[in-house]
């Protein structure tokens, strides 16, 4: 090899180790001829085929490959919502925030009933409590044109019902018609064998055996002709009118089909008027005093779905300090939320925009207790209590539906909510309570 003189006797040994050999690269897929001396250098600095280590999910990803797999593979590649909401995730998170993405534009709820609205979803339930009439007005516009539906798909089936049995009718006067020509043509067929037997008898006059003869063919020809057309356009008649009764029992299918589905539109729309309905009772039921009293039913259901992810937190009614004062609420996470996830009950308290907000002062600085309410009559509630951080982006005045949530993310450990010697929790209901100091709280 290059510069390198010895024996020939020792060539092919020197030919296995000479750092001057050129040499294949061994990473799977790359071409390369390399000189040995330089081979571990390219196997692992220079080689597009090289191992690396994404710095992201620690998974070995071909050198050349490695900024697709952080863009396109990586399930802990960080990720920006290109929704607004400007929340960093990890791609392998991306659906499920989508799913939950305050800014993300969702359809309105009540679009099947007419309402064209594209709404961020954190505006949602502002949406609704502005367009509120709109949507009973549409819901209720929506009813009428199914119940005109319904009604001309009724008198429609009970039309089509009695054509059924006018076609009934027919169908068996045409049996009965048909079962005539048959016996009609088994007489036709009698007189025909004693005609050619009344033939064989009278051979001794030729000239009257053949025209006799003649004259019976004529006859038959005539008849057999006359009866067989008769047979084939009875035939054609009957074919025809199954074929009409087949069409109308694919349209009964049809009509039963229509009538279900708007059976489910019934339903549908019937939901829909609860949840309005208890969204009524919601409003009716606002306090204004600063206190609010949180009863929260099926609390081992509603732990379950927290559990599987189908819904994290519950919001409470709004409640305010006044009249004209503060709007606010409660959020909870019966299975927990931040450090306690799957141990603890995590309450907040929850500033939201108010119709009165531009009177009142800001930032919010009141003193909140929250409370868990012992149900035996002992009052051994459990309370937590803290006062606004006026620096905080929790207690300013809120630009969007609501502000941040502040509060107790490990309120009350599961063991101690749960124990079936405290109280805390009676017929599978739980009460919360969120009291605001309203001292040095000036009334509008």
């Amino acid at each position: 090899t290059l510069q390198c003189i010895i024996l020939l006797f020792y060539l092919q040994d020197h030919l296995q180790q000479c750092l001057f050999e050129t040499v294949q690269c061994t990473n799977e897929g790359c071409h390369e001829k390399i000189v040995l001396k330089d081979l571990k250098e390219h196997l692992i600095q220079q080689c597009n085929f090289r191992k690396e280590q994404c710095q992201y999910c620690k998974q070995p990803v071909i050198s050349i490959n490695l900024k697709t797999h952080e863009k396109v593979d990586c399930p802990n590649y960080p990720w920006i919502c290109p929704y607004g909401c400007m929340q960093m995730i990890l791609m392998k998170e991306a659906e499920d925030h989508v799913l939950v993405c305050p800014e993300m534009e969702i359809d309105c709820p009540y679009k099947m009933c007419g309402c064209p609205k594209k709404i961020k979803r954190s505006k949602l339930l502002e949406h609704e409590d502005i367009f509120l009439r709109e949507h009973m007005l549409q819901i209720v516009d929506k009813n009428t044109k199914l119940e005109d539906q319904i009604s001309d798909l009724y008198n429609s089936l009970k039309y089509k019902e009695r054509k059924i049995l006018q076609l009934s009718d027919m169908i068996k006067n045409c049996e009965r018609e048909f079962r005539q020509l048959s016996q009609l043509f088994c007489k036709n067929s009698n007189l025909l064998a004693s005609t050619q037997t009344l033939a064989i008898h009278i051979d001794k006059n030729t000239f009257l055996e053949t025209q006799l003869r003649q004259l019976v063919q004529k006859t038959n020809q005539q008849q057999s002709k006359l009866d067989l057309r008769t047979l084939l356009d009875t035939t054609d008649n009957l074919k025809q009118k199954v074929a009409l009764l087949e069409s109308y029992d694919q349209r009964l299918v049809v009509l039963e089909d229509l009538a279900t589905q708007q059976d489910t539109v019934f339903r549908m729309h019937g939901t829909q008027l609860n949840k309005n309905e208890e969204r009524f009772k919601i409003l009716e039921g606002a306090s204004y005093n600063g206190k609010l009293i949180w009863k929260i039913m099926d609390y081992k259901m509603k732990k379950k779905e927290a559990i599987e992810g189908h819904n994290l937190s519950l919001f409470s009614q709004p409640f305010y300090t006044s009249h004209c004062g503060y709007r606010l609420s409660a959020r909870a996470y019966l299975n927990g939320d931040g450090s306690g996830r799957g141990t603890h009950v995590s309450l907040y308290f929850v500033v939201m925009r108010g119709e009165f907000d531009s009177l009142l002062s800001w930032p919010f600085k009141q003193k909140v207790t929250l409370m868990l309410l012992d149900q035996s009559g002992k009052k051994k509630h459990i309370c937590e209590t803290f006062k606004a951080d006026p620096n905080s982006s929790s207690f300013k005045r809120p630009e969007g539906e609501m502000n941040v949530a502040s509060g107790c993310p490990r309120f009350v450990v599961h063991t101690v909510l749960e124990n079936a010697k405290n109280t805390y929790i009676k017929d599978d209901t739980l009460f919360l309570k969120v009291m605001v100091d309203l001292t040095d709280l000036e009334e509008l």
